[in-house]
């Protein structure tokens, strides 16, 4: 379904003395139908930018990322756009992604006027229904603001706004970094019991071995912004020894690059 080749993105800073960031250099990987990728790695491993490369949100500077036989690096931005409804980033500061001028009603209905997925308030209202229901939130949050919401709810909320567009590959980028533990435990549940309803495919980046080892098919380890391992979760994480083992080896190989 989705193939990721060789991709690679440097940033260059500066006017006189030019400064560059190697944050991805040829990463590799493949996303069959319905299955889970995990992509690991600490702060500054690249991990988030290979999302926001997928998501069309940056460009690469070199590689293809393939959707569905379609190359889609080197494509226009109108020729892109049907791509994007598909391929959908939840963020990983679900706060930051909500305005917080609009309801949260608001939040859910926008994107669909935008991509045309309704045309009228009864298509909308039926719409809101779904994605309140499979995101297992209450219909009274409908009216509140981003502000007067958890952290768990505003998770759910993005991650339905993502839903509503009908992707086919969801891309969750450290959804349960920001939350608390039992609620961390609730969001994945979410994210597996959808995957398992609509059978989408899911991108899962963490910095945490327990979430890759507990949601993965299959995973791939990033340091300085290349794959450092790639195998079955089971494999690679045993491999480490322990998961301690991994988290300290990874804080020890990760000394530069961009998250």
């Amino acid at each position: 379904m989705l193939e990721v080749i060789q991709l690679t993105k440097h940033f260059t800073q500066g006017l006189l003395k030019k400064k560059t960031t190697y944050a991805v250099q040829a990463v590799s990987f493949q996303l069959p139908p319905g299955k889970t990728l995990g992509i690991m790695g600490t702060s500054g491993s690249g991990k988030s930018t290979v999302a926001r490369l997928i998501a069309g949100l940056i460009r690469p500077t070199a590689g293809q990322i393939v959707y569905q036989g379609t190359v889609l690096t080197g494509l226009s931005a109108a020729e892109l756009r049907p791509f994007r409804r598909k391929l959908q980033l939840v963020c990983q500061h679900p706060g930051l992604a909500l305005d917080p001028r609009q309801t949260i009603a608001d939040a859910l209905i926008e994107p669909l006027y935008v991509h045309k997925l309704i045309r009228s308030r009864s298509q909308a209202l039926s719409k809101l229904d779904k994605l309140l229901h499979i995101t297992q939130l209450s219909p009274d949050v409908l009216t509140k603001y981003p502000w007067q919401i958890s952290g768990g709810q505003a998770q759910r909320i993005v991650i339905a706004r993502a839903l509503g567009l009908e992707p086919e590959v969801l891309i969750a980028d450290e959804p349960t970094a920001m939350l608390d533990i039992s609620v961390q435990a609730q969001i994945l549940t979410l994210l597996k019991g959808i995957q398992q309803q609509t059978g989408l495919s899911l991108i899962l980046i963490s910095h945490d071995p327990d979430v890759i080892k507990a949601c993965a098919d299959h995973m791939v380890n990033m340091v300085n912004g290349k794959i450092a391992a790639a195998g079955l979760p089971s494999k690679i994480l045993t491999q480490s020894g322990n998961l301690f083992s991994l988290r300290q080896a990874m804080l020890n190989q990760s000394n530069g690059g961009i998250q």
